[in-house]
């Protein structure tokens, strides 16, 4: 009797612990990624494991040390184990919590309301109030099954995590007082009080995906602004090159004249001469680089190759494509456009004798491969997720020229990759034609 009396408590135990795992999975999944397995991220899970067990069996402590060891336990769960910035994993942990403890709370408020002391049903009222936040979580889950949730800047955070924090300790007295109260019409205005609370604390998420929305927004008409600028820019720099053209054109024709008039004159050797010399000259070195047909990327690369000339950098290509990519013009502009335009400023960073550009292109096999290689100072900024981000001063309107790479790349099934060796800073850039590819294949 005694030993199967140890082993229904430890079944009921691990009951319960397995439903707080599944709470805690069920969760973070309706709004985080999770990350690549860690060691970091195992063992949060085993402590947490370990709390509940100790949490079933009674514990010595006050009920709000539990809450707040709970609550940094399941923090330390969400930033080992999802992806996301901190400080939100910090607020959607905390509002885990307070519905938690509010779900908690009901269920006692019921046990009470029935004439059943809260604290002596502890296992069906662990198991009940456990079921409820399942509960709610299946309709959190359905609500945002189809939105994306951004994280938004830290000032916000922080405001949005006072208030779960408020609610538990509110709430918390709340339900202590109509307790020591011990009045039916206390207990039930507490009661709908604590479904206030609860409700207040679920519109946090839907205020926090519109201001993620907003934010993201802003960003992305951020990004459009520098995309519109980047062509006019391109604009300009055509407009230049076809000016260089002209030039280039008329100045060609006086030096016909000339060399007719020597010719003309059986003047050959003074011709000879002013033939080498005109080869000899850089008249020409700036007309363009890139002589594929393709207007989008002749324009580019030669208007980008007519800066670096000017800016003493060394601009190297070898482009291997069609007249016709597969690809969307505009797509191709914003990959070039932003890529050489990182590679000119980061040139610009360091001496004028170590400052190169080298350019690769190649189409094969219904792929784009693009490779830019250029020098840099060395100094690579990332941000808590790892992603590369502009040194300049103002973070919000720069810095997102990759960003916008990394987009068409994902937009053509392709891949964005970087790396960097001390003074050396690669990108390589592919875009797959999945129409083609299949055409191919059957």
């Amino acid at each position: 009797m005694f030993s199967d009396s140890i082993i229904c408590k430890l079944g009921t135990e691990l009951l319960t612990t397995f439903l707080s795992i599944v709470i805690l999975k069920i969760y973070f999944g309706i709004f985080f990624k999770r990350s690549k397995g860690s060691f970091f991220g195992i063992t949060t899970w085993l402590i947490y494991f370990m709390w509940q067990m100790l949490i079933g069996k009674g514990n010595a402590f006050p009920a709000y040390v539990n809450v707040a060891i709970s609550i940094i336990l399941v923090c330390g769960i969400c930033i080992s184990a999802y992806t996301g910035g901190i400080l939100q994993k910090i607020v959607f942990s905390a509002l885990i919590n307070v519905i938690w403890m509010l779900a908690e709370f009901l269920v006692g408020y019921i046990f009470i309301m029935c004439g059943i002391y809260y604290t002596v049903p502890q296992f069906w009222g662990s198991i009940l109030s456990k079921l409820l936040t399942l509960l709610l979580l299946f309709g959190l889950k359905k609500f945002f099954k189809s939105e994306n949730m951004r994280d938004i800047s830290n000032n916000y955070n922080l405001i949005f995590l006072l208030i779960p924090i408020g609610s538990m300790y509110v709430v918390y007295n709340i339900f202590m007082l109509s307790i020591d109260l011990n009045n039916q019409k206390y207990i039930k205005e507490s009661l709908t009080s604590s479904v206030i609370v609860l409700l207040i604390n679920f519109i946090i998420f839907k205020l926090y995906l519109s201001l993620s929305k907003e934010k993201e927004l802003q960003k992305y008409n951020t990004v459009y602004e520098q995309q519109l600028e980047l062509c006019n820019q391109h604009m300009r720099e055509k407009e230049t090159v076809m000016m260089d053209f002209r030039n280039a054109r008329h100045d060609l024709k006086q030096h016909f004249i000339v060399l007719m008039e020597m010719l003309d004159n059986k003047e050959n050797e003074s011709a000879t001469n002013y033939l080498r010399k005109l080869i000899s000259m850089d008249t020409f070195s700036n007309i363009g680089i890139s002589r594929t047909d393709n207007i989008v990327v002749d324009s580019l690369i030669n208007a980008k190759y007519s800066i670096a000339l000017k800016l003493k950098i060394k601009f190297e290509c070898d482009i291997h494509i069609p007249m016709q990519l597969p690809f969307r013009s505009a797509d191709i502009s914003i990959l070039l456009g932003n890529i050489l335009d990182n590679a000119i400023e980061a040139s610009m960073q360091i001496e004028e004798e170590k400052r190169y550009i080298k350019y690769f292109m190649k189409y094969e096999v219904n792929t784009l491969i693009i490779t830019v290689i250029n020098a840099f100072n060395g100094d690579i900024i990332r941000n808590r997720d790892g992603k590369i981000i502009t040194n300049k001063g103002d973070p919000w309107n720069h810095g997102i020229g990759l960003e916008s790479v990394k987009k068409v790349a994902d937009r053509y099934h392709g891949s964005v990759v970087i790396e960097t060796k001390s003074e050396n800073f690669k990108i390589k850039i592919i875009l797959c034609d999945i129409q083609k590819k299949l055409q191919t294949t059957s």
